[in-house]
């Protein structure tokens, strides 16, 4: 016996006082309420109704176990109300990893218009340039800039992220000549030490490609510092072109070698794969794919 489905039959039949108008009202027939009355009684072991041919009353004890029935289903219909609201209403917490300098110069600022959105969705930032477990750290939503390797996560590309080979004014008036990839080898180059191409930058034109093994003083494992180091004259750097932009606007950088194409390395929003990603999760997915895409945030 399912006691909530009895107890809701008990009721009807209570306040209809008549099984058949209860069994209208619960749109089944009058033999089904009449069993599952049948089986609460049984169950409870006491008499709840009192049956005659012209009416239904309630017992003493039926009486007092209709009181009882009538508050726990309507504690059952509030809860039942709350969890139906939230899955249409969003709301809760999402975790999101993203690099520092992807956060200061395009992602806060969607994830505020977001949150001014959607108040009841809390959304908490880890800023880090590593890739991080996103199953075992419980992390919902992560920007990375790397090809899709984990067949557990799906990801949805937001941009094809370029590399740009710049460097400062300043460096170059004193440093050898730069007129193909090859020179390279003789220049201060400024790496991020979380590449695996560390010692080694790769560039194509047209069918012809080089790789060109590169050297130098001064490594970081975030994108501002590496940017900070090139427009202070400290080398020559290969960053996606989002993040020199304000130091290629302002001429603190110029743009190196440009007939030869460093490779783009496509930035995804990830998650875990499922058909259960909660609707807050795919809601703020969605708003910083659209915006980028929609404002131009970042090359396509």
């Amino acid at each position: 016996m399912d006691q909530f489905v009895a107890m809701r039959a008990f009721v009807r039949v209570a306040q209809a006082q008549s099984f058949q108008e209860a069994a209208k009202l619960e749109g089944i027939t009058q033999s089904a309420v009449s069993k599952r009355v049948a089986a609460l009684e049984d169950y409870l072991g006491v008499q709840l109704l009192r049956r005659n041919q012209r009416n239904v009353t309630l017992t003493t004890l039926g009486q007092t176990h209709y009181d009882d029935c009538i508050s726990l289903l309507a504690d059952l219909d509030a809860a039942e109300t709350r969890i139906r609201t939230d899955a249409r209403t969003p709301a809760g917490v999402v975790r999101v990893s993203m690099s520092p300098v992807l956060s200061r110069l395009i992602v806060a600022p969607l994830i505020t218009e977001f949150a001014q959105e959607y108040p009841r969705i809390e959304v908490v930032s880890f800023l880090t340039e590593a890739h991080v477990d996103i199953v075992g750290q419980g992390i919902d939503l992560a920007l990375r800039a790397r090809h899709l390797e984990d067949s557990a996560l799906v990801a949805r590309r937001i941009s094809s992220n370029p590399l740009t080979l710049a460097a400062a004014p300043s460096y170059l008036e004193a440093a050898p000549r730069l007129e193909k990839p090859e020179d390279l080898s003789k220049h201060r180059c400024l790496t991020f030490n979380r590449m695996k191409t560390l010692h080694s930058w790769r560039f194509t034109k047209g069918r012809r490609v080089r790789e060109v093994t590169i050297q130098g003083q001064l490594t970081a494992d975030q994108g501002d510092t590496l940017a900070e180091y090139a427009a202070a004259g400290a080398g020559v750097v290969l960053m996606p072109e989002w993040v020199l932009s304000d130091h290629l606007a302002s001429g603190r950088l110029v743009r190196l070698l440009q007939d030869w194409l460093p490779p783009n390395i496509p930035l995804h929003l990830v998650m875990v794969r499922g058909s259960n990603v909660p609707l807050r999760v795919r809601l703020l997915s969605d708003f910083i794919r659209r915006s980028v895409r929609q404002r131009d945030l970042l090359p396509r």
